[in-house]
C-alpha cells in the first residue's frame, strides 16, 4: 500500500483507544494507561473527532460501545498486536557506549543530596553520558514533563504524574544556629518550639505547596512564620548567624552541618515527620533499557546517602513535662532515633496514583 493514501492517525491514540474500547469506562482506561482522567478524556475527545463517532456512550449506570465502536474493537485488537514488535522495540542499552544526556527533575533538596553520588556513578559506568538536573515540574495533571525529562524524583503526595518507586524514606529534624539566644533548653517543649520563629519553604506553588503542612500531620497548627522561602535547601543558610528555627530533612541538616554552624534537635517522639520520596518516569519507559539504568543508579545511591550530621551533637525536643515529670537528664543528649541508613523498599514497589494530590 501507498504510504500516500493512509488516512491521517496519531499512533499515540492507538493504546487509548484500545484501552477505552475494551474497559468501556474512562476511569478504568485511564487505572490500565497509568494516565490522569482528564488525559483520558482528551485522547477519547480526539478519537471521537477523528472517527466523527460517540465510540462510549451512557445507557443508565453505565458506558456502552456504539455499534461503529464494537465493529472497531477487533480491528483495533489486531492493529495494536501487529504494531507491538515495530513500536515496543528498542535498542540495545551500553551504558559505557552512550552519550545521552539524562535530564532529571527534582526539588533543590533532592538536588543536593542525590546529584554528587549520581554523578560519581556516572563518571564510572558511563563517562560519555551526562546529566542535568531541572527544576521540579510545576503539576498540571498531564504527563507533558516527560516531554523534556527522564525521570522526576519528589515527595510523595505532591501530585507528581507517572509511574513511581519508593527511593527512600526521610524524615524532618529541627535546625537552629548553635548561638540562637532563643532556645535557651537544651530540651525545649512543643510549646517553645510553636513561639520560636521558623523560616518555612514551599516546593512548588506558595498558595498550596507550602511544607507548612507538614505540621500539621504532626498536630502542630500554628507558629510563627519569620520567612517564607522556595525550596527547602536554603533553609539552613537562613537559619545561620539569625534567631530563627527550620524543620529541613534530616538528609539535607546532614549535609549542611559539613560546611555551616547548625545545632540539630531531634523532633518529639509523636511528633515525627516522614517524607518519603519517590522516582516518578512516562509508563511508556517502563521497559525502556536506558531509563531502567538510570533508576538503577539512583535506587544504587541511597545506601551512601548520609543522615548523620557532623555539627553539634543533636538534642531532643520534648514534650512538655506532666504534673510530676521530673528533668534530671535535661542536659543529657539522648541516643539517636532512626539512625542507620535511610529505610528503602524492594525495587519492585511500584505504584501509579489513579488521582494525583492535590499537596
Amino acid at each position: 500500500m501507498d504510504s500516500r493514501s493512509l488516512p491521517a492517525f496519531d499512533l499515540n491514540l492507538l493504546r487509548p483507544l484500545l484501552a477505552l474500547l475494551e474497559e468501556r469506562s474512562v476511569t478504568r482506561a485511564a487505572d490500565r494507561l497509568h494516565l490522569s482522567q482528564p488525559a483520558t478524556s482528551a485522547a477519547l475527545a480526539r478519537l471521537r473527532r477523528h472517527y466523527d463517532d460517540a465510540l462510549l456512550v451512557r445507557v443508565g449506570r453505565t458506558m456502552q460501545l456504539t455499534p461503529f465502536a464494537r465493529d472497531l474493537l477487533p480491528a483495533v485488537g489486531r492493529a495494536a498486536a501487529e504494531l507491538e514488535p515495530v513500536i515496543g522495540r528498542k535498542r540495545l542499552f551500553d551504558p559505557a557506549r552512550t552519550e545521552r544526556r539524562f535530564v532529571i527533575g527534582a526539588t533543590d533538596y533532592m538536588t543536593a543530596i542525590l546529584a554528587g553520588p549520581v554523578l560519581r556513578v556516572l563518571s564510572s559506568e558511563a563517562p560519555r553520558a551526562s546529566l542535568d538536573f531541572a527544576p521540579q515540574p510545576v503539576r498540571d495533571g498531564t504527563l507533558a514533563p516527560y516531554d523534556r525529562l527522564d525521570l522526576i524524583v519528589g515527595p510523595e503526595g505532591f501530585g507528581l504524574p507517572g509511574a513511581s518507586e519508593e527511593l527512600f524514606v526521610d524524615d524532618f529534624v529541627l535546625i537552629a544556629d548553635p548561638g540562637n539566644p532563643l532556645v535557651r533548653h537544651p530540651r525545649p517543649s512543643i510549646a517553645e518550639l510553636v513561639e520560636l520563629p521558623h523560616a518555612i519553604a514551599y516546593l512548588n506553588d506558595p498558595d498550596h505547596d507550602n511544607l507548612q503542612d507538614l505540621l500539621g500531620r504532626a498536630g502542630i497548627d500554628r507558629i510563627i512564620v519569620g520567612a517564607r522561602l522556595f525550596g527547602l535547601a536554603t533553609l539552613p543558610l537562613l537559619v545561620a548567624d539569625t534567631e530563627m528555627v527550620a524543620l529541613v530533612p534530616r538528609m539535607l541538616a546532614a549535609k549542611a552541618s559539613r560546611t555551616l554552624s547548625l545545632a540539630v534537635f531531634e523532633l518529639p517522639r509523636g511528633m515525627e515527620i516522614p517524607m518519603a520520596e519517590r522516582m516518578y518516569w512516562h509508563p511508556r519507559d517502563d521497559a525502556d533499557p536506558a531509563i531502567e539504568w538510570l533508576r538503577g543508579v539512583l535506587a544504587r545511591t541511597v545506601p551512601a546517602l548520609s543522615r548523620e550530621p557532623s555539627g553539634p551533637a543533636p538534642r531532643l525536643l520534648s514534650p512538655a513535662p506532666g504534673p510530676g515529670d521530673g528533668d534530671g537528664d535535661a542536659g543529657r543528649a539522648p541516643a539517636r532515633r532512626g539512625g542507620g541508613e535511610p529505610r528503602v523498599r524492594p525495587s519492585g514497589h511500584r505504584s501509579s496514583p489513579r488521582h494525583p494530590a492535590s499537596g
